[in-house]
């Protein structure tokens, strides 16, 4: 099979970014530099903010940058794309159509995943920032599929945007048992499995290994990582 390359348009945020990377590589079955997959990885922080955006369009606009971030990868010869970040997704339809290569959408893939991986899945609880929340991304996605999905109460959000961007974004240490309480909750509002749609949680799972300890736990960021394994014809290590 003819080698393929993955474009990551990075930096949404830097952490998530390389932590991406790290999983392509963890994740890929290979005994040798050589099996590995080729990646080009634009890590742009400077990108402006998705959900400051998405919540207050007077804020400044990511979709241009990401766009000429996109047309970037398409001319260093990559096959895919992929955006490390549920929030960004948002502008997803406007990137796609200024590439002429796919953009593996990580909303579409986790849900897709959940249906596969989660027997008699019926409804998702969906743990994300105020953006992709707003945007109504995952309902989209998962109402294809006749799947209900179910948000943390506002309590619940406000401590959730703290952990994301008090914490995780701001290099701080992660309240471990406050996000298990959340998690938690969302169980008990009958959620048969929980969806980590943003990628700052995803570096939480890697430090904890929730959705190792959990099945019913699914971390967007690796089903991410398995898709775009799959699509440039590697192996991945089970």
């Amino acid at each position: 099979m003819e080698e393929k390359t993955l474009g990551v348009l990075g930096g949404v945020g830097p952490l998530a970014t390389i932590y991406f990377a790290d999983l392509v590589v963890k994740m890929t079955d290979a005994k040798t530099d050589q099996e590995h997959i080729s990646m080009v990885i634009l890590n742009h922080g400077a990108i402006p903010d998705r959900t400051d955006y998405i919540l207050d369009h007077s804020k400044p606009n990511p979709l241009p940058v990401m766009i000429a971030d996109a047309k970037k990868l398409q001319a260093a010869g990559c096959d895919y794309i992929v955006i490390p970040c549920n929030t960004a997704h948002y502008f997803y339809d406007e990137i796609q159509k200024n590439v002429d290569i796919p953009i593996i959408n990580i909303i579409e893939e986790t849900v897709k995943y959940a249906i596969k991986t989660v027997p008699g899945l019926k409804t998702l609880g969906i743990l994300a920032t105020e953006g992709t929340i707003k945007s109504g991304a995952y309902e989209r996605v998962a109402d294809k599929y006749s799947i209900e999905c179910k948000l943390p109460d506002e309590e619940d959000k406000k401590s959730l945007m703290n952990i994301i961007y008090g914490e995780v974004k701001a290099g701080e240490k992660v309240d471990i048992f406050e996000f298990m309480r959340i998690i938690g909750n969302m169980k008990k509002q009958g959620c048969d499995a929980v969806i980590l749609g943003c990628t700052e949680l995803s570096i939480i799972d890697k430090d904890f290994s929730l959705s190792k300890k959990d099945s019913k736990i699914i971390d967007s960021m690796e089903v991410l990582a398995r898709r775009s394994i799959e699509l440039c014809g590697k192996k991945i290590k089970e």
